[in-house]
């Protein structure tokens, strides 16, 4: 295991940030994969989950049996990690710029498609190898801007040339999901029969340039503008995965799912050894597009009928809203058939606030696809 740790530029005197990766390089036999958490960093279940998969890593290393190098870096987000108010974490945003830490990634494509066109050919193998070296070159031409645009640019140089690239969160309260691209189905369901993942939210563009987005897109996109005259791969698989909810923080569901991350490594060949095979069910594979918004119909109470994870109709009542001045009790309903896939977290709600989301079959939404 190489310990590999990278400065970020100080925005004042007298302090610095660092990111820390841990790389284990194995040989280029299987495919190269790369792990993050905390980008979010009020989040701690994916971060307490890669204290679990570092040691499983380290004894494969050891045992000869990685196949394909592993890069690890279990805070993703230092920055975030300080931001705090009031006793509660506030590291979702910046709090300089108010901008989501998961959105607004340097856009790989339009900075290195230009000088792509007098390189690529007729071999998509070839192709894949020269896209990735144009994105490395634009990141590292890149100025780092303030400290929350440097770490942006870090994190992609690390994990822009990784074969798969997950990125750990989770939600308020809600079942184990993940979000991903069309792009490789078989992979999609690879990952989340490996995890546990019941439902997988697919779209090929959701806006807002999230970091998972950041690998795939450009890919996309160069296949847009080139893919009549030159064979481009579809690129690197890269997924968020949804552990669960806020609390959802245990040593024992941690190293579970620590374990099923390497069931994972071993279904793709970046690691040899006997590992259980995927052992979950199919996953539920819906349009992240068909998902709506459940809002308050007044302010007050939230209380709910249902747990995340529970199947539900339309015109099903799912919980209610208490207005305790009147003592009213507002239904909270479902518009669509669908899963009821994560709630807010706060049990008070002023009215038109989202108050959770239903996962449907039928696209009905465009533009920025994903809650800020």
């Amino acid at each position: 295991m190489i310990e590999e740790r990278r400065a970020l530029q100080s925005p004042a005197a007298g302090t610095q940030r660092h990111l820390t990766a841990f790389l284990f390089a194995g040989p280029a036999e299987g495919p190269s994969v790369y792990l993050q958490a905390g980008l979010h960093a009020d989040e701690m279940p994916g971060i307490l989950v890669l204290q679990h998969l570092l040691p499983l890593l380290e004894r494969a290393e050891a045992a000869g049996q990685l196949r394909g190098p592993v890069r690890v870096v279990p805070v993703a987000n230092p920055i975030g990690l300080t931001q705090w108010a009031h006793n509660k974490p506030l590291g979702r945003h910046d709090g300089d710029s108010l901008r989501n830490f998961n959105r607004y990634y340097p856009e790989l494509a339009a900075l290195a498609g230009d000088r792509l066109e007098a390189r690529l050919g007729p071999d998509p193998a070839a192709n894949a190898a020269t896209i990735r070296a144009a994105f490395a070159e634009a990141l590292d031409e890149m100025p780092p801007g303030t400290e929350a645009e440097e770490l942006r640019i870090a994190l992609l140089q690390w994990s822009s040339q990784a074969d798969m690239v997950l990125d750990l969160h989770c939600d308020h309260w809600a079942m184990m999901h993940l979000y991903a691209s069309p792009a490789r189905p078989e992979v999609t369901r690879l990952l989340a029969r490996s995890i546990g993942a019941g439902l997988a939210l697919i779209e090929a563009v959701s806006g807002g340039n999230a970091f998972d987005e950041a690998h795939t897109v450009p890919w996309l996109q160069l296949r847009n503008r080139y893919g009549d005259r030159f064979p481009i791969p579809v690129g690197p698989f890269s997924a968020t995965l949804e552990y669960r909810g806020q609390f959802d923080v245990d040593d024992a569901t941690a190293a579970q799912d620590a374990a099923h991350l390497m069931t994972f490594l071993a279904a793709i060949g970046t690691l040899a050894g006997d590992v259980p095979p995927p052992s979950f069910p199919e996953p539920e594979i819906l349009p992240l597009s068909g998902t709506v918004e459940l809002h308050a119909p007044a302010g007050g109470v939230v209380t709910w009928a249902l747990p995340p994870g529970s199947r539900v109709t339309a015109g099903q009542t799912l919980g209610h809203v208490t207005e305790p001045m009147t003592r009213q009790r507002h239904p909270v309903i479902s518009p669509i058939d669908g899963i009821l896939y994560r709630q807010e977290l706060w049990r008070g709600c002023l009215r038109g606030q989202v108050l959770g989301d239903v996962a449907g079959k039928d696209p009905g939404r465009s533009g920025n696809l994903l809650s800020d």
